[in-house]
């Protein structure tokens, strides 16, 4: 999985890190000056790469657990560098379970139509659900929203925690509120770091 990465923290939970991801992903710091050279450290794994350029967008982060990461550039900004700007040094912080929803399987309870008030309808998909490290933990259930024009509707966990373990569970959520006129519909699912899974409803609703 690779996920777009723009250098912010994403909440107070994580205001330590510029980025939180899970083990086994990458992230895209879009393209970048072979003139550059990172180096992506984890002390306590004693894990230590030298990249250039390009070379960071296809490095995954295996091992979970606190990255420092260097940004060294010889080329002076002036010198119309087609890149984003990087902090010299970052942290990213990698956790040990991840989740990946199939939206080959989501089923819906009832059809969603144009016009009708809905209260609960149950959205349902497989999710696997990966821990590097085979423990079970008890976690959030990440949530999920949905998007589309004229669109009027929330989605909500039915379950309020999960448990984190190697297995595959049907994700359920109830779907609440109206869509006022004609269009498509996208549903964000997040994992447990906030990063966001989207599945495009293909039929348009009338």
């Amino acid at each position: 999985m690779l996920i777009h990465y723009e250098v912010t923290a994403q909440n107070n939970n994580h205001q330590d890190y510029y980025k939180v991801i899970s083990f086994g992903e990458k992230i895209d710091f879009g393209h970048i000056d072979q003139t550059v050279i990172w180096t992506v450290a984890n002390a306590e794994k004693n894990l230590y790469s030298t990249l250039r350029g390009n070379e960071v967008n296809a490095y995954a982060f295996q091992e979970p657990g606190v990255y420092d990461i260097t940004f060294q550039e010889s080329k002076k900004h002036d010198d119309a560098c087609t890149h984003d700007s990087f902090p010299d040094r970052f942290r990213v912080k990698v956790e040990p379970v991840k989740i990946t929803f199939d939206f080959s399987k989501i089923t819906f309870s009832e059809p969603i139509v144009r016009g009708r008030n809905y209260s609960d309808l149950i959205i349902t998909v497989p999710a696997k659900i990966s821990s590097r490290e085979n423990n079970a933990v008890k976690l959030p259930m990440p949530g999920m929203s949905i998007a589309g024009i004229g669109v009027a509707l929330t989605g909500a966990a039915v379950e309020k925690e999960i448990m984190a373990v190697n297995t595959t569970k049907l994700m359920k959520y109830k779907l609440s509120g109206i869509v006022n006129q004609e269009t498509y519909l996208m549903f964000d699912f997040y994992d447990f770091n906030n990063q966001v899974q989207t599945y495009n409803l293909p039929q348009v609703i009338k």
